[in-house]
């Protein structure tokens, strides 16, 4: 009688670990559909951002061409090349992070593809 009852609880433990894990999959697969949403989202988001930061990058430009031209100050020359500097580290950054969400978006595809139809080249080589 006590071996009969550890069998079914050896049972009933090994294969509801199994039941969990098969639940756990649906949830990755909603998981990898929402990172998906969200870096889309911040990729638009960087897009603008970077369209500002060429603008401002693009006026800052323009501006020390103009006090190089009226003969400026060294101190404001200066200033605008600071500027110019700063702005050209926020546009490098912006497309740094737009590239890290376009490479995150392919990763969660590519995982979801993986859960939806298993691993690629599963089948025979050769003939």
């Amino acid at each position: 009688m006590l071996k009969k009852l550890v069998l079914i609880l050896a049972a009933s433990l090994a294969f509801g670990s199994l039941a969990i894990a098969q639940t756990t999959g649906t949830s990755d697969k909603d998981k990898d559909k929402k990172d998906i949403a969200a870096d889309k989202k911040d990729i638009q988001e960087d897009t603008q951002e970077i369209k500002a930061d060429k603008a401002a990058v693009e006026q800052d430009k323009d501006k020390l061409a103009a006090d190089r031209k009226n003969h400026a100050s060294k101190e404001q020359i200066a200033a605008d090349r600071a500027q110019l500097k700063k702005d050209q580290a926020k546009l490098k950054k912006d497309r740094a992070d737009r590239r890290k969400d376009k490479k995150d978006v392919k990763a969660d595809r590519r995982d979801l593809r993986h859960d939806n139809h298993g691993p690629k080249g599963g089948g025979r080589k050769g003939k």
